[in-house]
């Protein structure tokens, strides 16, 4: 039957959970990538952060940007999730990008901080953000700001 079916096959488990692992490795899947999911809380445990000098921080609960002299230098993307009543119910990071040569100033953390604050006016009680495991700097970037681990999540392949 998987010989019928497209490939490549993407499958999502717990990457602390052996067992359904070792199934899906017998069937054929090899690991990919993993990820793990962090929470944060807007309003909670955030410390103020200023932008370096010369960066200006604009937009808000959707999109942050950083900016050196009108020169976008840094973005974070956010999707919101609302309620049916219109209620803000979760707030999901989808990316925090700073340009190479900007790095390791604050630019990140000073656009998360400034997000965070923007959901918290809006009145969100959670954001989620998903990170490859390898991206040792985001990990750190949000454990600074009080970000908690969620889960670990383990993507598999299978190739034809």
């Amino acid at each position: 039957m998987l010989a019928e079916l497209p490939a490549p096959l993407y499958t999502l488990v717990d990457a602390d959970d052996a067992d359904t692992i070792s199934n899906w490795r017998r069937a054929g899947f090899t690991p990919h990538r993993s990820e793990r999911q962090y929470l944060l809380v807007p309003g909670e445990a955030q410390p103020a952060v200023s932008p370096p000098a010369g960066v200006t921080l604009t937009g808000g609960a959707e999109e942050s940007r950083a900016e050196v002299e009108g020169v976008e230098v840094g973005v974070i993307r956010i999707s919101p999730s609302m309620r049916d009543n219109g209620r803000p119910r979760i707030a999901r990071i989808r990316s925090i990008e700073v340009r190479a040569d900007q790095r390791r100033r604050g630019i990140g953390r000073a656009l998360l901080v400034h997000a965070l604050d923007a959901l918290h006016t809006r009145e969100f009680g959670l954001a989620t953000i998903d990170v490859d495991e390898t991206d040792t700097a985001t990990i750190s970037l949000l454990e600074s700001v009080g970000a908690r681990r969620e889960s670990n999540t383990l993507e598999l392949t299978w190739q034809k």
